[in-house]
């Protein structure tokens, strides 16, 4: 019987502890690292070596000079392409909340992760790994700076996605979009940012053209659909995962959304 593909989630707690908000390294990759998400913003540039990068069902060539800035909404998986082909991979998880109130902006309004050749940022890379394992002075400026010269590159290779927002408004995106699986409501989301849920809404509503229930549902069905197409959860755990409490609620939802139900959705041919 084939080994089941079950998504898991890496959290802020497991890596953030050395340095708190970022933390980089060089990693080998000898065989297939399995699918999973995280509640962190990650980037990884190949260096040598060759794989296929699976996101959210599309599979994307990794060779030298491949760079991918992967979001919390993003499930992926490493598959390699030849046997004894060792990949090496920079890789830098990092808070968005590190980076400047523009750059955050660009991050909260991504809609898929960008991805492309782009080996210029190789270079920030090497001085990124150099400052991160020893303490300079202003090593941590130093590394957020790094950090943020990188997110510029891949943003300038992918320029369609590039938008602009209101401060506060897209710190409240951010916010939403790193919880939208938890239990959270417009008046948990207000307290956290210290408004009314009236306001809240309000504000929330203007930036995203969309109500806050609407905007997390739509949130959870995207992630639900990406579970199904890429993991081999049962629906009640694809539900349960997506953040929907009811199974009946989520399998309307989806079907309503989708114009079909989950199994249907996961089993249909593709184009």
């Amino acid at each position: 019987m084939a080994e089941k593909n079950i998504p898991f989630k890496l959290d802020n707690d497991r890596y953030f502890v050395r340095d708190p908000g970022f933390m980089a390294a060089l990693h080998y990759l000898r065989e297939d690292y399995p699918l999973h998400w995280h509640e962190f913003y990650e980037i990884e540039y190949i260096v040598t070596g060759h794989a296929v990068e699976n996101i959210n069902g599309t599979d994307h060539v990794a060779a030298p000079g491949f760079a991918v800035l992967i979001t919390p909404d993003d499930l992926h998986s490493y598959h390699s392409i030849h046997k004894d082909d060792v990949v090496t991979v920079y890789n830098v998880k990092f808070s968005p909340y590190l980076l400047s109130p523009e750059l955050q902006k660009l991050l909260s309004g991504l809609s898929a992760p960008l991805c492309g050749d782009c080996p210029e940022i190789k270079f920030f890379f090497d001085r990124l790994l150099m400052e991160y394992n020893n303490r300079s002075f202003a090593r941590d400026q130093f590394i957020v700076s790094a950090i943020t010269q990188i997110c510029i590159l891949l943003f300038r290779c992918n320029q369609n996605l590039v938008h602009s927002a209101n401060d506060q408004a897209h710190k409240m995106v951010l916010y939403v979009r790193e919880h939208y699986t938890e239990s959270i409501s417009a008046q948990s989301v207000a307290e956290a940012f210290h408004l009314t849920p009236n306001y809240f809404s309000e504000v929330f509503k203007k930036h995203t053209g969309i109500g806050f229930s609407a905007y997390v549902k739509n949130l959870r069905l995207k992630f639900a659909a990406k579970l199904l197409l890429t993991s081999d959860l049962t629906v009640r755990e694809i539900a349960e995962k997506s953040g929907f409490n009811s199974i009946t609620y989520f399998f309307n939802s989806f079907k309503a959304a989708y114009g079909m139900p989950p199994e249907q959705f996961r089993t249909r041919p593709t184009l």
